[in-house]
């Protein structure tokens, strides 16, 4: 066999870039979180409770609880009474089953990993290089590899049997082989043309050795492998078998086979998505190589027009869109001429970090989970773990994006995609979780809006805190533009982002078995509509964390100290900048539309938070002693956040704080305490940020004079 020289001068290497492109391996990484998340959600409850043996048992829990709930005449008095009745959850062994799927999930693409990614190199046709039959296109592919030094040690093989202009890159950790065709190694003896297309191709093919995305790649489309054969068909056939004969089933066996079948179809998008976006960074490096993209253009040209082309993967139409693996040509071209695609995320990457988190919390959060507190998962299943990775993924992707913004923010594309794909991410992840379908079975009664107003509640808070992680990344874009190891200040931010996000998220991802909980339990709560009902606890859920000042300090100095400290930074940095360069500033808007904006938070603000109260039986926070101060604090910070030229919602927040050392320090003179202090601060900040959010559509003025782009 063949191999490239693993040392030595090359003959003429290929020249590093001068700026090393994101790598591709991050977007692998959120493809492999999703397809363990999902093949760990569609486990429960049916696929672990049938490996553990539990399923068939005479007096299971899931029968129990069923009479228990029956038997005292509905689902309201069930949970007003003993919640478990005489049921023991104890030998529930769900648990049990879902750790023993993860453990054959990891044993099998291990042993996939190890024994089947090499397997390309042993078909039918393909032979290693031989350079005594081919020396000038040994020396060549030689020259290559040696440039790269990723790729050194690579072997080289040629694929007879493929007269198309293709090229392949796979392997495993010390076993790295590039396939070339037939078709390509003829490019080698054409016209120079011809031949800088060659090099293009393979060049191509050892930016994935660059960009080190080859083992990911293999380890994630391995596991998926595994998941589809081992748990996926396994469960959906389970459904088949019982919708078709088991007396009384069609109700659960439809909708969890209809939930397989959707949740399947994600993760196949995520999986096309992260092969797609592989490809397009293997281009843009070969680019920087080159320095002209007009040989790889004429590659994708020639491997076009070659009837021997590998044929698409799927048939065409949606499916095709949904799971072919390479993207088009015409994609191709159009992300080498405007290479934003590799540091902007659109709606797919975002709706997968978005379904990845109800998912990871559906398990120990949902009201199945409740019932099986006994034997459920919760000791079992890393859901902070999880959640801090997909956070950490998503602040990392949104301070990318920023510092590409901050270079040319008119060329930028707009944030809506991304934003709307996180808040439909998480609507979907709950729709398509288990839960949806057993919570309707187990608690007879259960109001659908109910359940639809709970995960609306929680994408809106997911959308609220993707905006501020982007507000964040916007803040310190300059500072880490400037900084000796930006990674590592990225890095950093990150994971402060992911702790706040992990310290709240049992509270977020709780609402909505409360809120489902609630139309059982509280009979003012049940009365109202569903978004009625999801608004007013979520608002209850909130006041009850403010009146704790240790929570609301840490709060402040996360939301607001963080992005502050980098706007502070950015300013310093933008006064030592000379004026060409000086980033433009926004207009102000007119002051007495921002302050028609504030009389209306004022006139709307006390009767809204009265009603609030008097849903929630305290109408003693309705006091004028309480209530007035909130609504200056309210109208204050809408005026500081509608007539701030920049970070309008921080603006806000620091005037309402501000504020609130007077406004509301009578409460505390008073006897109320720290707690109710924090209360009415929290309070006027969320009237202030609702009123600012408000004058965002407002029209601003000219721009001041000085700042800007030179004519």
């Amino acid at each position: 066999m063949t191999t490239a020289p693993a040392g030595g001068s090359p003959v003429e290497a290929v020249p590093p870039p001068g700026r090393s492109l994101p790598s591709g391996t991050l977007v692998a990484f959120v493809l492999l979180i999703c397809a363990v998340l999902a093949s760990m959600t569609i486990l429960h409850p049916g696929y672990a409770d049938f490996l553990a043996g539990s399923r068939g048992r005479a007096g299971s829990l899931n029968d129990c609880l069923r009479d228990a709930i029956r038997n005292a005449g509905g689902t309201g008095a069930f949970l007003k009474g003993e919640p478990y009745g005489k049921c023991d959850s104890g030998g529930d062994r769900t648990s049990r089953g879902i750790l023993v799927s993860y453990a054959v999930l990891a044993v099998a693409t291990a042993a996939h990993y190890r024994f089947r990614s090499t397997r390309r190199a042993r078909r039918r046709g393909v032979r290693p290089l031989d350079p005594a039959r081919f020396p000038a296109l040994h020396s060549e592919v030689a020259r290559l590899v040696a440039g790269v030094e990723q790729a050194r040690g690579v072997t080289v093989l040629v694929d007879f049997l493929d007269s198309g202009v293709n090229g392949v890159t796979f392997g495993r950790a010390g076993r790295c082989h590039v396939i070339l065709s037939r078709g390509l190694i003829r490019l080698h003896d054409g016209t120079d043309a011809d031949r800088a297309a060659f090099r293009a191709v393979v060049l191509h093919e050892l930016a994935h050795l660059r960009n080190r995305d080859v083992d990911i790649t293999m380890i994630t489309l391995g596991m998926l492998r595994c998941y589809v054969a081992l748990i996926l068909v396994p469960r959906m056939l389970g459904d088949l078998l019982g919708l078709l004969f088991v007396p009384g089933g069609a109700p659960f066996h439809a909708a969890t086979l209809l939930d397989a079948a959707v949740l399947g179809g994600v993760v196949l998008a995520a999986r096309s998505l992260v092969l797609r976006t592989r490809e397009f960074r293997a281009d843009a490096r070969v680019a920087e190589w080159l320095g002209d993209p007009a040989p790889l253009l004429r590659a994708f040209d020639l491997a076009a027009a070659r009837p021997g082309s590998r044929p698409p993967r799927a048939l065409g139409g949606w499916w095709a869109r949904l799971t072919r693996t390479h993207p088009s040509f015409a994609e191709r071209r159009a992300c080498l001429a405007d290479r934003t695609r590799l540091m902007h995320q659109g709606f797919g990457f975002a709706f997968v970090l978005g379904f990845c988190l109800p998912a990871a919390w559906d398990p120990v959060s949902s009201v199945t989970a409740q019932v099986r507190e006994g034997g459920g998962v919760r000791g079992w299943w890393p859901t902070e773990l999880i959640t801090l990775l997909i956070v950490l993924v998503l602040f990392l992707t949104v301070a990318r994006s920023s510092l590409h913004r901050l270079g040319a923010p008119a060329q930028a594309p707009s944030r809506t995609p991304f934003r709307a794909g996180i808040t439909l991410g998480v609507l979907a992840g709950f729709a398509l979780a288990p839960s949806a379908v057993v919570d309707h079975l187990m608690l007879p009664g259960l109001r659908f809006s109910s359940q639809l107003s709970g995960w609306l509640a929680v994408a809106l808070l997911g959308l609220l805190f993707t905006v501020w992680c982007q507000f964040l990344a916007d803040c310190w874009a300059r500072s880490l533009d400037h900084a000796r190891r930006p990674l590592l200040g990225v890095t950093a931010l990150g994971l402060l982002a992911a702790g706040a996000a992990v310290a709240d998220a049992g509270t977020v991802f709780g609402i909505p078995w409360q809120i489902e909980f609630g139309q059982f339990m509280d009979a003012r709560l049940a009365a109202l509509p569903g978004p009625l009902h999801a608004a007013v606890w979520t608002q209850y859920v909130l006041a009850t964390r403010l009146i704790d000042p240790v929570w609301f300090a840490a709060a402040l100095a996360v939301l607001l100290g963080l992005p502050l400290a980098g706007a502070v930074r950015d300013r310093r940095l933008v006064r030592h900048m000379v004026p060409e360069v000086r980033p433009a500033r926004p207009p102000r808007r007119g002051i007495l539309p921002v302050l028609g904006v504030a009389a209306l938070v004022t006139v709307l603000f006390p009767p809204v938070y009265t009603w609030w109260a008097h849903q929630r039986e305290l109408e003693g926070l309705a006091h004028p002693l309480f209530l007035v101060p909130m609504t200056v604090l309210a109208a204050v910070g809408t005026v500081a956040g509608g007539l701030a030229r920049r970070h309008r919602l921080a603006w806000a927040a620091a005037a309402v704080l501000a504020a609130g050392v007077v406004v509301a320090a009578p409460a505390v003179v008073f006897g109320a305490g720290p707690g109710m202090w924090s209360s009415q601060v929290g309070v006027g900040l969320e009237g202030a940020a609702l009123g600012t959010l408000v004058t965002a559509a407002l029209p601003r003025g000219r721009p001041p004079a000085g700042y800007g782009p030179p004519r």
